[in-house]
């Protein structure tokens, strides 16, 4: 009676352990998917999209020099901001690329925020980037500006360009999509709103069959 038992167990277990692997398969592609988004997409799968020569000039001339001379230069801009008034940072010095900073955005009563343009090397690739700083949580949305026009691509149309903003949170090692922005389709820009600060870069979407 007792063997008859263990093995009404035995069978019960494996129908479970049948049941859970059937309905939590590793192998499921959708379910490595959805492991690889939450880890981020590796800098190395992303086909990046690249400044064009007059960014690219510009930000190789701010590298020459010292550190004032650097920071007068095209492709950075740094304002001090006042938290119960706010600011803008960024624009044409950064080839539109800014932020806009809400009143009351961080606990300091001051402090300076800054935008800069960067070529990413991206393994063996180089990436259009912009990088806001202090990165860290705020109080309130920022409002990030990301500029399309400066971009070494063909066409005008963001319907035709097929391109997607990326964010990176650990350096560039990993990027994640952003996927929720408004389009200005004249100033060649999208906007949306976002509580901390980091790097974003510009990738060449996969073309649809």
């Amino acid at each position: 009676m007792k063997q008859i038992k263990w093995v009404q167990i035995s069978v019960l277990l494996l129908s479970v352990s049948v049941l859970y692997f059937c309905s939590a398969n590793p192998l499921d592609p959708d379910m490595e998917s959805s492991t690889a988004l939450q880890k981020g997409i590796p800098t190395d799968q992303i086909s990046w999209a690249e400044w064009n020569p007059e960014v690219t000039a510009a930000l190789a001339e701010a590298q020459s020099g010292d550190l004032a001379k650097r920071t007068g230069r095209k492709g950075y801009a740094s304002k001090t901001i006042r938290s119960d008034v706010g600011g803008q940072v960024g624009g044409e010095k950064t080839f539109m690329n800014m932020v806009e900073v809400p009143q009351d955005a961080f606990e300091e009563n001051r402090l300076r925020i800054s935008v800069r343009v960067l070529n990413f090397d991206a393994s063996g690739q180089t990436a259009a980037g912009v990088e806001f700083l202090p990165s860290r949580n705020y109080d309130a949305d920022m409002r990030i500006t990301l500029s399309w026009g400066f971009l070494n691509i063909e066409g005008n149309a963001w319907e035709e360009l097929n391109l997607q903003p990326y964010y990176s949170e650990d350096g560039g090692d990993n990027w994640f999509p952003v996927d929720e922005y408004v389009v200005d389709h004249v100033a060649k820009t999208i906007n949306f709103g976002i509580g901390h600060f980091t790097q974003y870069a510009w990738a060449l979407g996969e073309d649809e069959d």
